[in-house]
């Protein structure tokens, strides 16, 4: 959760996740796309300048179960992308192979894309939606044809990005039986639980509180038909 200081708004920190991290420098690296105010505010922000950051805070990408020579999946809409380097690390170190696919609106929304030239994606199928870059279509469709001719099928698959396409891409890995956890974009205003301001509707009770229970989640536990 980072914040600028002195600002009125936003009113509360914003939500990012680590795209990557230094352990022995300990600098944490965040990818932002400039959209509201607190992604503006960021963007403002001279060099030295200081930020309120924090964390960490919630749930991590799963590898159990998973051993060498595994195929999993990584599928990313737009800046959603953003965690996916430390995990293909963290794949590649334990011998499994994971490819990416990456969907945005049109190239320009994917200029981030040579962060993932050296993490270790055994492939990389772009799309876009309007054709400018890799297939025409949504990131979903080239993931559904992807693993329809995967051999070995995939494991499991892991997602981040906006709601809309986890909805389809729940349908997808229902269908083929794949195991998935998805990286929820639920706004979260605190962090901890106290705000209810990241709930999302839950499948076998009313609601989940994606800071505490999250972010990432089974696609199972989600009652798509009521996202909006």
């Amino acid at each position: 959760m980072l914040e600028v200081a002195g600002r009125l708004r936003p009113y509360l920190r914003r939500a990012y996740s680590v795209a990557d991290a230094d352990p022995d420098s300990g600098e944490v690296e965040f990818l932002v796309r400039t959209i509201g105010p607190g992604t503006a505010a960021l963007e403002e922000l001279a060099e030295g300048s200081p930020a309120s950051l924090l964390g960490p805070l919630g749930n991590g990408f799963s590898l159990a179960g998973l051993g060498p020579g595994a195929r999993v999946a990584v599928v990313a809409g737009g800046i959603g992308a953003a965690p996916f380097p430390l995990l293909f690390r963290a794949l590649r170190s334990k011998g499994i192979r994971g490819d990416l696919y990456l969907g945005g609106r049109n190239a320009a929304e994917l200029d981030f894309r040579a962060r993932f030239d050296d993490v270790g994606a055994a492939e990389t199928i772009l799309s876009t939606d309007d054709g400018s870059l890799g297939a025409r279509g949504f990131v979903t469709e080239a993931f559904a044809r992807g693993a329809a001719a995967a051999s070995p099928p995939y494991a499991r698959v892991y997602s981040c990005g906006p709601m809309p396409m986890f909805a389809a891409l729940a349908r997808v890995v229902d269908r083929a039986k794949i195991p998935a956890e998805f990286s929820t974009e639920a706004a979260m205003g605190c962090g901890f639980g106290a705000c209810l301001g990241c709930v999302i509707p839950g499948a076998e009770k009313p609601f989940l509180v994606s800071c505490l229970e999250g972010p990432i989640l089974p696609p199972d536990r989600i009652a798509w038909e009521k996202v909006g």
